[in-house]
């Protein structure tokens, strides 16, 4: 009987150190530095970049170039140096030595890792070459080639949207009550300077690479319209200033008259504002016909009555 337990015991004890062993095997070895001897391609850069070729899925990216290895075994395992990893760790995969991950989202094309690298076909990742499990502090943004087209938009579309424009803020003195707005009814008189003007409106111009294709947004103005009863009761004003008013300007006119309306009749007025910008798409340095931008509409209402009194 007691021979039996011995037995038992140091069976038990050998399959304890077996799981064991497996663990340390499979998990505790944090990866090194990149590998030397791996498969180099060469960059749009003219840079060399480490890749082992798999599949590697993923958001912000998908598509095959660095990621887990083909030597990975069917116990999702991959000997490299003499050493045991993971292929994989929830969304991080093995590459040489060390653990990626696609970037989700992408960065904007103006974020400086991009340097010349074509986001048409590569992605930007994080990689980890000190930790396991790997993790996202410390690890280091670098460009991965993506074989053919990384999924999403293609350059063109991407510019396009990174350079869209969006809704402007709505200034304007007596201030207008935000159209679906609480609050109390806004109220202006006639024969009064009302200002017109887009908070902090940035007029820059923007510009945008990837690979061969380029784009640049440039502001025209900001566009009022004034209308009563859903119909426009004058042209709209094109203003390309930014004057706000404040108290010390009392019952003046703004110095731009295109950004400025006197109401001589009372009634119930919705101020509309939207921005113009043209966008023009350069391809493989032939630049496009400029195509016009135009931002989502911001709104506010007023009451205009009879009686006369400052801005302010």
């Amino acid at each position: 009987m007691l021979n039996a337990s011995v037995r038992r015991l140091h069976a038990l004890t050998a399959v304890v150190a077996l799981v064991a062993a497996m663990l340390t095997v499979t998990f505790a070895n944090a990866p090194g530095a990149r590998a030397d001897d791996c498969q180099w391609v060469l960059g749009s850069n003219g840079q060399q970049t480490c890749v082992f070729g798999g599949d590697q899925g993923g958001g912000g990216g998908g598509g095959k170039g660095t990621g887990v290895s083909i030597d990975c075994n069917s116990g999702g395992t991959i000997v490299y140096k003499g050493k045991t990893y993971a292929c994989s760790y929830h969304e991080w995969t093995f590459s040489g030595g060390c653990y990626i991950t696609p970037m989700v989202p992408q960065p904007p094309l103006d974020d400086p890792h991009w340097g010349s690298y074509d986001p048409a076909t590569y992605r930007m990742q994080w990689e980890d070459c000190d930790h396991f499990p790997p993790q996202y502090a410390g690890a280091v943004e670098i460009a991965g080639p993506c074989v053919g087209y990384c999924a999403g938009p293609n350059p063109v579309e991407r510019i396009t949207n990174e350079l869209q424009i969006t809704m402007p803020d709505l200034g304007m003195a007596p201030p207008g009550k935000p159209k679906g707005g609480t609050g109390p009814t806004a109220i202006g008189y006639i024969n009064t300077n009302i200002w017109l003007w887009t908070k902090n409106l940035d007029t820059s111009t923007q510009s945008r690479y990837a690979g061969n294709v380029s784009g640049v947004r440039t502001f025209v103005s900001a566009d009022w319209k004034i209308l009563k009863g859903g119909a426009e009761v004058r042209t709209p004003l094109h203003c390309t200033s930014d004057y706000e008013y404040t108290p010390d300007k009392g019952a003046a006119a703004s110095p731009d008259p295109d950004c400025g309306f006197t109401f001589t009749t009372p009634g119930d007025y919705t101020i509309e504002v939207t921005t113009s910008w043209t966008l023009v798409i350069t391809q493989n340095g032939v630049p496009g016909a400029p195509q016009p931008i135009t931002s989502t509409a911001n709104t506010a209402t007023i009451t205009i009555q009879e009686g006369q009194t400052t801005n302010g």
